[in-house]
């Protein structure tokens, strides 16, 4: 069944049943934004590919007959989320889907076309459209030293076309059936987490999430459980604007149930995945990104009969909108120091805390940085003096006197303490850095 949501930008996998597949993907589980900015609306349009094949041996009146059956599942999922304060945030996500169908049978002999009497009956080549099954969930995010926390939790909403009958009772009795869907006809809870950590310039996370599966629809449909883990790392490797990652996911799934018994001649009777892959995201504006992703199969284990994986590839965009005005520096002790990308010294601001903040326009964490430090000098007015230096790239005289003898890296603060002493430096995550001045604060 199409009992699941599918692969996104961040393209977690799908699973696959002989003439079904479902699968784990949304917007909320691997490569979560590394920070919430109250105000902040973020939509993604994702566009994502999965193929699907398989080829078994039927027993018919006039002999064994060939059964080769291939799927290409494509969706657009337009997806939303809206942070509520730094540490929380609200979303969801609706699918629309596209899934052709195309069967064959043949002599299992010869090779040669055959039309079995089952054919009719049993798969058809067809073509199937309509809305997938919705999500919403909330969104907790933390920060504990260099690590970035994220948890999701959430249900699905049964939006998607679902059978009306159960399609092995009415094989049975050798009535026309179907066993694809486009939703579950159920509500599935789901609880995902994700931990980021910085290395230098490249980011390294870990992600799981599940899906759980609590009841029968009204024909006696229960969807398999599915389990998902996986890790990434992704870094610019000295470009501006473009990130390129590599991850492995693992996906799991339970048995789905009809009237509590397993189909075991047809249908998801339990399986696992490994897939691998790469990604590139672009940064076409610093409010603007495009990605792309492509992983394969390199294992899979699976119970009964089922269809086996082909592509699973993902294009999409992300935009973030500010939905109320965000803080300036407007009326508070904040300056630019020297020419861009200059060594100028900074001199500390004696009675205040200083916080010489080193940046490059196409340091898209700098522009956060920026914002959540204006946030925190208007609840601090006449405690905070900051003083900003573009450092433009890693070949100015500023990098080279302030960056590289520390091998740092953007963001990058240092700050002074009231008597003009160095309290610290540190290349962090905005979130971080921000609440490392808060601290000094206190």
């Amino acid at each position: 069944m199409i009992a699941g949501l599918l692969a996104t930008v961040s393209t977690q996998a799908a699973h696959a049943g002989q003439a079904t597949c479902s699968n784990p993907g949304v917007p909320i589980g691997a490569a979560a934004s590394a920070e919430l900015l109250p105000g902040r609306l973020t939509l993604n349009l994702t566009n994502g590919v999965l193929t699907f094949s398989g080829t078994e041996t039927l027993d018919d009146v006039s002999g064994p007959v060939r059964y080769d059956s291939h799927l290409v599942l494509l969706e657009t999922r337009l997806g939303a989320e809206y942070a509520l304060t730094p540490y929380l945030a609200i979303g969801g996500a609706l699918p629309f889907r596209v899934i052709d169908v195309d069967v064959h049978y043949s002599d299992a002999s010869t090779g040669m076309p055959r039309d079995p009497s089952f054919a009719s009956i049993h798969a058809r080549a067809e073509t199937l459209t309509g809305l997938g099954d919705a999500s919403l969930h909330v969104h907790a995010a933390v920060l504990r030293g260099s690590f970035a926390i994220h948890a999701r939790a959430g249900t699905t909403i049964p939006t998607g076309d679902a059978l009306e009958e159960d399609p092995f009772a009415l094989g049975r009795i050798g009535q026309e059936h179907d066993h694809i869907q486009l939703g579950t006809g159920t509500f599935m809870p789901f609880i995902a987490a994700e931990v980021q950590r910085p290395v230098g310039t490249t980011t390294l996370a870990a992600w799981s999430i599940a899906y759980l599966s609590v009841y029968e629809s009204s024909i006696g449909y229960k969807p398999g459980s599915r389990i998902s883990g996986g890790i990434s790392a992704a870094s610019g490797l000295g470009s501006k604007v473009l990130t390129f990652g590599v991850g492995a996911d693992v996906h799991g799934e339970t048995a789905e149930t009809w009237n509590g018994v397993v189909p075991l001649d047809e249908g998801n009777a339990g399986r696992y995945d490994v897939l691998a892959g790469g990604s590139v995201a672009w940064r076409a504006t610093k409010s603007l990104a495009i990605t792309a992703d492509v992983k394969v199969p390199v294992y899979s284990h699976v119970t009964g009969t089922q269809l086996d994986y082909g592509i699973v590839a993902g294009l999409g965009i992300v935009a973030a909108f500010d939905v109320k005005p965000r803080a300036s520096y407007k009326g508070l002790d904040e300056q630019t120091v020297g020419p861009a990308g200059s060594a100028t010294p900074v001199t500390p601001v004696l009675g205040k805390i200083t916080v010489f903040d080193l940046w490059a326009d196409w340091c898209a964490p700098c522009r956060e940085l920026d914002e959540r430090m204006a946030a925190l000098a208007r609840r601090y007015p006449d405690r905070i003096a900051v003083r900003k230096l573009e450092v433009v790239d890693s070949d100015s005289e500023g990098w080279k006197a302030f960056l590289a003898p520390g091998k740092f890296d953007l963001p990058h603060v240092k700050v002074y303490g009231t008597d003009g002493r160095l309290l610290f430096e540190k290349t962090a995550s905005p979130a971080e850095l921000v609440k490392a001045v808060e601290d000094a604060l206190r």
